[in-house]
């Protein structure tokens, strides 16, 4: 290093300084800043107190400045890149920043972009994008760049007029309106980017064209305006009668204004145009949606009429009857378009084309009929490699729903998962087949040799702690899950699940109230986690607010544990025949459900 900041006083260009750093930033592990098309400023950059040793700065239009180089630059520089190898993101951002500013370096500016955004600030990455727009005023990705961002902050002013003229100026009109909503897109209130690109496209060059109706019926149904989404894409189909593209979205759209007008509007069209492949799938998708699979089935085969080799149209009809519990007929149709894709395939077929689900959907068939070695032989076909570890996986299921529950661990066993994910589907599943077989010390030991195999994995360490929780090693439980929200601090079941249980064992309740109050904030919406707040507030007395959450929980999931609880502190409050009612609606339903039964046994009731 001695003959490298022996260097720092000579007056070289900064240019050759960044050149130098390059196998640093490298070595780093951070991308290296990419060229630069110069600064446009003519004059130099005010210098700020705490560089005394930069006596010059260059600026020089259309080229990079010439500075002199100390050694207060270079260990900036340095510090920057150590600091976000470390994932400090945001001091690196301010760093690089800073000495952008102050040097007038535009490519300093871009890596504090990345910086900023690597760190989710998104206001540091604006003011990064300011400053590389100011050094480079006609870069048209420096001005993308700066009103997507401004977007995303919220701060539309200006958006407008720049947003015009953008699409006034551009050879590619559709292009330009394209960039306009992704712009547009990223403003956190969709209605306000709405009324911004409707009065961009109103008042430029391409209004009342194809692109500009479709822009604004996308982001109205972004935004939430299906009526005018629907009436945008009209606008758009009546400039453009022949569109596939508007007409798709008079019909998608349409379906949340009018229904019954959005499918006749998509049969006129169909019937007018009837090679509009798209439109027409879509048309089939809605009727099996709502499940009037005769019409799906009637579009599909009146499309393979028009066009005898799209064997594809065979593969959703299989699909089709199968969703219709036609199962002879789907078994039919699948190996009609099996044979005639190997066939196409000259014998050597593309398991990418279709096949892979094909004989995925037979197996399912064969199955639900009960041949299930036909099941399990079907899936054997599968060898492409990225399905074919499921498939196997697959297998091993049929095994265990036969009872043969050795000789689908010994499919496992013999899977050969080929990565990450692959071998903690097989740990997982092994354990799962083993628990529903009542035999959970084995489920507990192949759950713990995968730990060990694989010691910084969420879903294993998660899993073997509900294992440990049912055989009660308690303390196990909490030291895994623990060690998961070590490793996730954002896995809100972890939470949950050690919150409940020490509200399950009217155990350390302050506790148990912040895990599960953090658990609750990381997923506001998951009835369990509600369940588990209405069941510790329960415990700690709080019977009027358990029963709001219990109640919100129930309304989403009428399942016989939250059923439970609600019925237990309904009662507690006095409210013996509303909580008599629901317990006797959750018995229906799950009659030996463990929480279900002691509960009422505690308490005495009889139903």
């Amino acid at each position: 290093m001695k003959s490298l900041f022996k260097c720092c006083f000579q007056k070289i260009p900064f240019a050759l300084v960044l050149g130098l750093f390059g196998a640093v930033w490298a070595a780093s592990g951070c991308a290296q800043i990419g060229p630069s098309k110069g600064v446009s400023q003519t004059t130099p950059l005010e210098i700020k107190p705490r560089m005394p040793e930069a006596e010059e700065i260059q600026l020089r239009a259309g080229q990079l400045p010439e500075v002199t180089l100390t050694s207060s630059i270079v260990f900036r520089i340095l510090a920057a890149e150590i600091s976000a190898q470390r994932s400090a993101f945001i001091p690196a951002g301010k760093t690089m920043l800073d000495l952008a500013k102050e040097v007038g370096d535009v490519r300093l500016a871009r890596r504090a972009l990345e910086f900023y955004l690597a760190g989710g600030n998104l206001a540091g990455a604006l003011e990064s994008s300011r400053v590389w727009l100011r050094f480079e005023p006609d870069d048209a990705e420096a001005l993308s760049t700066e009103m997507t961002l401004s977007a995303a902050s919220g701060q539309t002013s200006g958006l407008t007029t720049a947003l015009r003229k953008k699409i006034d100026e551009a050879r590619d009109k559709t292009a330009a309106i394209g960039q306009a909503m992704a712009i547009l897109g990223r403003v956190p209130d969709k209605r306000a980017g709405l009324a911004i690109l409707i009065s961009v496209l109103q008042e430029s060059q391409a209004r009342d064209t194809l692109p500009a109706h479709i822009a604004i019926s996308d982001l109205a149904r972004a935004a939430g305006d299906a009526p005018r989404a629907l009436s945008a894409a009209k606008a758009a189909l009546n400039v453009a009668p022949r569109s596939e593209d508007a007409a798709m979205r008079v019909f998608e759209y349409g379906l949340a204004v009018d229904a019954p007008q959005a499918f006749r509007d998509a049969q006129g069209f169909a019937a007018a145009h009837p090679k509009a492949r798209r439109l027409r799938l879509l048309l089939a998708t809605q009727w099996a949606e709502r499940r009037e699979f005769d019409l799906a089935m009637a579009e599909l085969v009146a499309m393979a009429k028009l066009d005898p080799e799209d064997i594809d149209l065979v593969f959703m009809q299989g699909q089709i009857a199968y969703r219709a519990k036609r199962l002879p007929e789907a078994r039919n149709l699948l190996e009609q378009y099996v044979s005639r894709q190997s066939q196409r395939q000259s014998g050597a077929p593309d398991e990418g084309s279709g096949l892979v689900d094909a004989y995925q959907l037979l197996s399912r068939i064969a199955q639900d009929q009960g041949f299930f070695d036909d099941a399990v032989s079907l899936l054997d076909n599968i060898q492409e490699p990225s399905a074919r570890h499921n498939a196997r996986v697959r297998q091993a299921a049929i095994r265990a729903q036969q009872g043969r529950v050795d000789d689908a661990l010994a499919l496992l066993d013999t899977s050969d998962p080929q990565s990450l994910e692959e071998e903690v589907l097989t740990a997982s599943a092994g354990a799962q087949m083993l628990r529903e077989a009542k035999r959970p010390l084995e489920a507990i030991k192949r759950l713990e040799a995968a730990n060990e195999r694989m010691p910084d994995t969420v879903e294993i360490k998660y899993e073997l702690a509900m294992m440990y929780e049912r055989d009660e090693r308690l303390n196990d439980t909490e030291r895994l899950l623990r060690e998961v929200i070590a490793l996730d601090p954002g896995h809100a079941h972890s939470y949950n699940a050690l919150g409940y249980s020490l509200a399950d064992r009217n155990q350390r309740l302050p506790e148990a109230l912040k895990l599960i109050t953090r658990a609750l904030e990381i997923a506001p919406n998951d009835p369990f986690i509600m369940d588990s707040m209405g069941w510790i507030k329960f415990r700690l007395g709080d019977y009027v607010t358990a029963v709001q959450y219990l109640e919100k929980a129930y309304r989403v999931r009428p399942e016989a544990d939250i059923a439970a609880h609600l019925g237990e502190a309904l009662w507690m409050l006095g409210q013996r025949d509303a909580a008599i009612e629901i317990w006797k609606k959750a018995v229906a339903k799950e009659a030996d459900n463990a929480t279900l039964q002691e509960t009422i046994k505690r308490l005495g009731v009889r139903l």
